[in-house]
């Protein structure tokens, strides 16, 4: 599947967006650049930790699933944070605190210093990154009618896309060890193979200290 990070890379961080952004929030256009990538990639970080457990895959899928429709309109609205943005920055903030808890403020430092933004800047442009990341991920649960198994092989997939954008001083914010890469999973007959394999060894290896007690005794 096309990653979430590209799609939000060509279709939504053009140059006429960020040149915007840059001058709302007064600063380098390179730096908000990057800044705004930090966000979606500790964002999509944060929400993949939560991939084997259930529970928590269950929480996020519900906030995600009723999350409201980000357009383009909402795009241009955001930067202002205008009436037509306000229900997505409302519900993004919510769902960001819960996600980064006591982790939000070493987050929002990590991509300040990363991309040599201010620390308020930091905050306005999570403000703008959190319901374009959170929004378009809720679009494709809803185009793709995915469940919470569904979401969680989502996020997984983004795992590789990840670990180019993390660095070590956004990870160890997140709380995140590096390379940040799912294990491939193995096919059904590959693990068949590889317990037949290791019970081979053991049986063997049972059998040989047999043999081997008897010559001593």
């Amino acid at each position: 599947m096309y990653s979430l990070l590209d799609q939000i890379k060509t279709e939504v961080f053009h140059s006429g967006f960020v040149d915007e952004v840059a001058r709302h929030v007064h600063q380098d256009e390179a730096a908000v650049r990057v800044a705004l990538h930090r966000w979606c990639a500790a964002i999509l970080a944060a929400l993949s930790r939560y991939t084997d457990h259930p529970l928590a895959m269950g929480r996020i899928f519900e906030g995600l699933i009723s999350f409201p429709d980000v357009s383009a309109q909402v795009y241009a609205a955001l930067i202002g944070e205008g009436a037509a943005a306000a229900p997505a920055i409302r519900r993004s903030e919510v769902l960001l605190e819960q996600l980064f808890a006591q982790r939000m403020p070493a987050v929002q430092a990590a991509v300040a210093q990363g991309s040599l933004v201010s620390p308020a800047a930091s905050v306005q442009l999570r403000r703008i990154a959190g319901p374009i990341v959170l929004g378009l991920l809720s679009s494709r649960l809803r185009k793709g009618e995915l469940s919470v198994s569904g979401l969680a092989n989502a996020l997984r997939s983004e795992r590789r896309h990840l670990s180019a954008e993390l660095d070590p001083m956004l990870a160890e914010s997140l709380g995140i060890a590096l390379p940040f890469v799912e294990e491939e999973a193995l096919p059904p007959q590959t693990v068949g193979l590889r317990w037949a394999s290791t019970l081979g060894w053991v049986v063997a290896l049972a059998i040989g200290t047999m043999w081997m007690a008897k010559q001593c005794f």
